[in-house]
């Protein structure tokens, strides 16, 4: 019974709710999701970075795989922002790293040994946070969905346009597809 009076009650609360009023509202709930920019659905580039950027990567991408249909543009899309999102993370990481070598270590540790320095800085992000590993997580996450997309975007062009060459290969392939704009 404790289970259906759960329920009532959370649906007597949710019926409460009517989600915001306003535009700055509705602004702002939409980007509940978004934390740092790793695992968000709408946000690629953040305010801090270039927009000009993200889209020459997407220029570069397109240019190679020369998308055919808005199902191969979707996976040339997602391949970008994965790529577009390992690259924050080698960006953090770095920062990281860099900001723990400027702390002072203890006394006993002090050393003119950068090879130390970075060891010891390692160490403590290892130790006293979680930042590095969640990295790490979340730069795999992102290659393995990027490589997934890049097999099936392969895979589609392939059953459209057989015995083509591969762009992997080295030899690029001309569009032959049409596809509406």
């Amino acid at each position: 019974m404790t289970s259906d009076l759960k329920s009532a009650a959370s649906r007597a609360n949710g019926a409460k709710s009517h989600g915001p009023k306003t535009a700055e509202g509705r602004e702002k709930s939409s980007r509940n999701s978004l934390t740092h920019g790793f695992t968000s659905k709408k946000t690629i580039v953040l305010k801090c970075e270039n927009e000009g950027e993200f889209q020459t990567m997407l220029g570069y991408y397109a240019d190679t795989y020369r998308p055919g249909s808005p199902v191969e543009e979707d996976l040339v899309h997602e391949m970008v922002a994965c790529r577009w999102r390992m690259e924050r993370l080698r960006l953090i990481e770095t920062a990281l790293i860099d900001s723990e070598m400027d702390r002072q270590p203890p006394e006993a540790e002090v050393t003119e040994d950068p090879g130390y320095q970075l060891a010891f800085a390692f160490r403590r992000l290892v130790d006293d946070s979680r930042a590095i590993s969640l990295a790490s997580r979340y730069e795999s996450r992102l290659h393995r969905i990027h490589e997934r997309s890049h097999r099936t975007l392969r895979e589609l062009q392939a059953s459209c346009v057989p015995n083509s060459p591969s762009v992997s290969a080295g030899t690029s392939v001309p569009n032959t597809r049409s596809h509406p704009t």
